[in-house]
């Protein structure tokens, strides 16, 4: 017990142990500062989880507009397709054309 009076310093009074309270009377700056330390960390920990949220989200939402502009650009170019098929299915001078621009002999097409 010779060395807890040097380990403690002020704690003791006397030959009378003081408590808890005297250690945080007499480092409550330090106390304090390691409360905010530790609530600064848990709010950077906090909003960089958020950010990811929100970073997840967004790429999300991105990512369906992106498919649903592929798919309706994808359902006008089908659209527009089985028009010009059609087209060149009732005009003679249109299957002609496609004929002659296709074929290898255009002697075939007429």
């Amino acid at each position: 017990m010779a060395d807890f009076p040097r380990l403690c310093g002020d704690l003791l009074h006397g030959d009378r142990y003081l408590g808890p309270l005297a250690f945080a009377a007499r480092f409550w700056p330090a106390l304090v500062a390691v409360l905010l330390v530790g609530a600064v960390l848990i709010l950077v920990r906090c909003s960089g989880r958020a950010q990811d949220n929100a970073v997840t989200q967004a790429r999300d939402a991105g990512a369906s507009q992106v498919r649903e502009r592929a798919a309706s650009e994808t359902l006008s170019r089908t659209l527009e397709a089985n028009n010009a098929a059609e087209a060149v299915r009732r005009d003679p001078v249109a299957r002609r054309d496609g004929c002659v621009r296709h074929s290898r002999t255009p002697q075939n097409c007429d």
